[in-house]
């Protein structure tokens, strides 16, 4: 009661000085955005959109989209495995791992189809528009929970100059260059270089580098303009970045209760808990190369404007870590194996062992990794950890490649027209190729390739390769028009057509025989197809409708309410996958034979994961207010929400004896309704004030994955989410300006699975007989909030900033991957204090 009333108080102060304050001039700049392909005032648009100027991208210190995602109610982000696989929530629809996107991610009006493309450095950018709710009609294909818009700064005829560098802790360093000018007559072109490094905040207890989350990236970007003739414009974009950077940074926690009945309370512990080492041997590495061009043409004939986007984009991925055979002693019997055993394992010296505290944490805390033949204790005892020191857990290899070319033809009515309108054709060719697999750490060194043979130095024992082809072809449109004088109605529309083919790539070969745990052939999946895994398509259209109703009431007070439909296409799992999981965890013996050998049988978990997963499709309605107050001091934006969601795509982890899988399973009825609102203040000619709250509540109605888990609320849905900030502005001495900001945030308690707390059979009940069942009631993640302070001082052609990042050092957990059959989860954490100085001149 005391906080509500200390924010009480705070609020009537800022609502007093705003009353009382009389200079006409302090007012909040208006903001044009482009949410509806066209030029309007944020406080126009019948859409719940979040704007960020390019002078409030650089007080913020926005430079990746974690930056200003923090920014904002009701939108969370998780950045966890490696550069680019991010998972973006926005009003508790989550876009999901090894699936389609829930958002469309536009710049300069171009989609951006690669998945890594969202999460990269933000330079030059002159406005951010987030918009909420579905877009599809506008924005393009899997907009069904908003669209994320970014607008780069246009080149200019005359010639400027920005030169940036900065130094923090960690090992952190940036530098970037951007050159904007005329080239030619009509010829306008821009450049920007940007170099960003950092150590990152933790270390390997094994090696002793801080090369755990480190980061470097090399990104140029350069855009030419050709105004043709009055009426036709050329804009061309290209660019190539180079990503390095850690790679699957976990540790992992126990929740299987009865563990912890025998062993301590250690093996049933809360995630939020746990105190974190990183001791692998194979140190996790990611190496990512993007090449992107576009080329956009505006044509502007009489009474519509023609815009014609042809692009094209190219990712080439690979990722290398530990893995995690050792849990279920895989690779047990390996030379590398009982090598790395005999110097690197915890049991205690008076027990003959190294007494390695420092690389697992106290003996059977809940890991014990015993020195094996050459101590006093035999193979096959213990319990190991995933991710280890030692060479037992085997390594984990991926590729994730894809090259897409996409062509829209956009139609648009000019501006003053009685009835606006927008109509257009859009159409995509996406090529990629994953590749999962998992093999023996001899000692020997790593190819960093799919396959790898038996005499190999890393052989492989599971693989998954496969290439995914999607065809899309898509028409939209909207109409715009008045009912009366303040009132008017639009109505949207999309149909998208993806047309899907998968074909396997895995060769049909026997694994290296060092797993003891291996099926026989590196990919299930031949077992019932022994001349070769046929090709697989499928087809997934909708109609995505779309009706808003807007009321501009009085003459600071705009009403709004929607009503549309949002998809995501289904597709295809790594071939095999059912098949794996069948054999580990699926009781598949006919009912007249009591046992035909499948490990499963011991657990038979009832698990639906299936090689295809379904198409998405999401219904929501919003109503939703934007207010101005005190001759526009005050600005108040606020909506309310509901969505259904049905067959709601979801990402799972597994982990067992064979190594490690990722799926997309689906949930039937997913129901999520909700709150948000933000504020902007100008208290004072100095001091302005702005801040937003969100509130979710969400449930799961049908899952005949997991039926358990109905009720439960929606995974990555946290009940409530608020931010606040104060900027200070003044003028330090002549021609220099003091600009002093502050930014917190709180994100409530979340869960990452749909199990929450409801047990489920392990795969330890193959090794240790029945009861052996997980409980996730531990594995949310708390509620965590931090601070960020930034201090400018700027001139005419410098500037100089400190910042700090989660100044109060907060610890939170960055991510949560439950693995229920496994019996606990994979948890990264989040990211510490940091802090720097960086230095700008423009000319």
């Amino acid at each position: 009661m005391k906080a509500i009333n200390s924010r009480n108080v705070m609020a009537m102060a800022i609502m007093a000085s705003l009353a009382t304050t009389s200079v006409a001039e302090i007012t909040i700049e208006e903001i044009v955005v482009s949410a509806r392909k066209r030029a309007e005032n944020l406080q126009e648009v019948p859409i719940a959109v979040t704007a960020f100027t390019e002078a409030q991208i650089e007080s913020a210190g926005i430079q990746r989209p974690a930056d200003f995602i923090s920014l904002m109610p009701n939108v969370t982000m998780v950045d966890s495995a490696n550069v680019g696989d991010t998972q973006v929530s926005i009003r508790g629809i989550v876009s999901t791992r090894d699936a389609e996107s829930t958002f469309a991610y536009v710049v300069d009006g171009v989609l951006v189809t690669n998945p890594n493309g969202f999460n990269e450095e933000l330079m030059d950018v002159s406005q951010i528009e987030v918009l909420k709710g579905p877009q599809g009609a506008l924005y393009g294909r899997n907009a069904v929970a908003g669209a994320i818009i970014v607008t780069t700064n246009r080149p200019d005829e005359e010639f400027e100059g920005k030169v940036k560098v900065g130094a923090g802790n960690n090992g952190s360093k940036n530098a970037s260059l951007t050159l904007s000018g005329g080239l030619a007559e009509g010829v306008l072109g821009r450049v920007s270089v940007s170099q960003r490094e950092t150590d990152g905040h933790y270390s390997n207890a094994l090696t002793g580098a801080s090369s755990v989350d480190f980061l470097e990236d090399t990104t140029v970007r350069g855009r030419v303009i050709w105004d043709v003739n009055e009426e036709l414009s050329l804009d061309f974009r290209g660019g190539m970045s180079e990503v390095s950077g850690g790679a699957i940074n976990f540790n992992a926690v126990f929740a299987i209760p009865a563990f912890a009945a025998g062993f301590g309370p250690t093996f049933f512990k809360d995630v939020n808990e746990h105190e974190f080492i990183f001791s692998n041997n194979v140190p996790g590495e990611n190496e990512q190369e993007t090449t992107e061009f576009s080329i956009k043409a505006d044509w502007d004939r009489d009474g519509v404007d023609v815009t014609a986007i042809l692009s094209y984009s190219d990712l080439e991925e690979y990722l290398l870590s530990d893995g995690t055979s050792a849990t279920f002693y895989g690779y047990e019997l390996t030379d590398a194996c009982q090598a790395d055993r005999a110097t690197l394992n915890n049991a205690p010296t008076a027990f003959g062992g190294a007494d390695r505290s420092d690389l697992f944490g106290d003996f059977f805390g809940p890991f014990g990794v015993f020195p094996g033949n050459g101590g006093a204790d035999p193979d096959f005892t213990g319990i190991y950890g995933p991710y280890t020191p030692t060479a037992c857990d085997g390594y984990q290899y991926q590729e994730r490649n894809q090259s897409d070319t996409s062509l829209e033809i956009r139609l648009t009515s000019d501006d003053d027209a009685d009835i606006s309108w927008i109509a257009g054709v859009y159409a995509a060719e996406i090529e990629r190729e994953v590749v999962v697999a998992y093999g023996a750490d001899t000692g020997n060194g790593f190819l960093r390739q799919g396959y790898v043979g038996p005499t190999g130095p890393n052989p492989t024992d599971l693989m998954f390769s496969d290439q995914f082809d999607t065809s899309v072809m898509a028409i939209f449109g909207q109409l715009e028009f008045d009912i009366s004088d303040d009132m008017e109605i639009a109505v949207a529309g999309r149909f998208d057509r993806e047309e899907r083919d998968v074909r396997n790539q895995v060769p049909n070969e026997a694994g290296s025989g060092l797993n003891i745990n291996s099926s026989g052939s590196i990919n299930p999946a031949f077992a019932s197809n022994p001349n070769g895994i046929p090709k697989r398509s499928a087809t997934f259209s909708q109609f995505q409708p779309k009706v808003t109703w807007s009321w501009n009431a009085a003459e600071d007070l705009n009403l709004y309410a929607s009503w549309g439909v949002g998809f995501r296409s289904g597709g295809f799992n790594s071939i095999g996958s059912e098949a794996l999981l069948d054999l580990w965890y699926g009781d598949t013996c006919p009912s007249f034979v009591p046992s035909c050998g499948d490990p499963g049988v011991a657990v038979d978990a009832n698990l639906s994961v299936q090689d295809e997963y379904k198409k998405e499709v999401s219904t929501s309605f919003e109503f939703g207010s934007k207010m101005e107050f005190f001759d526009n001091r005050l600005r108040v934006n606020a909506a309310v929400f509901q969505t259904e969601v049905e067959d709601n795509q979801f990402f799972e982890f597994f982990a067992g004896p064979f190594g490690l899988m990722r799926v997309v399973t689906t949930i039937d009825e997913l129901e999520i309704q909700g709150f948000e609102m933000d504020f902007n203040a100008v208290v004072t000619e100095n001091l302005s004030v702005f801040g937003g709250a969100g509130f979710l509540d969400s449930e799961i109605i049908q899952n005949d994955h997991r039926p358990l888990s109905e009720g439960n609320e929606a995974p990555q849905s946290p009940d409530r989410t608020y931010n606040l900030g104060a900027q200070f502005e003044m003028a330090v001495s002549s021609g220099v300006e003091m600009t002093a900001r502050l930014d917190w945030q709180y994100v409530g308690e979340m869960a990452f699975h749909t199990l929450q707390g409801e047990a489920t059979p392990t795969i330890w009940q193959v090794f240790n007989g029945p009861g052996l069942t997980q409980d996730m009631s531990k594995a949310k993640r708390d509620a965590y909030d931090t601070l960020n302070a930034r201090i400018s001082f700027d001139a005419e052609n410098w500037g100089v900033t400190i910042w700090g990042r989660n100044v109060t050092d907060e610890k939170y957990l960055e991510e949560i991957i439950p693995a229920p059959e496994f019996g606990g989860s994979f948890i990264h954490p989040g990211a510490k204090d940091s802090y720097g100085i960086d230095f700008n001149y423009r000319f």
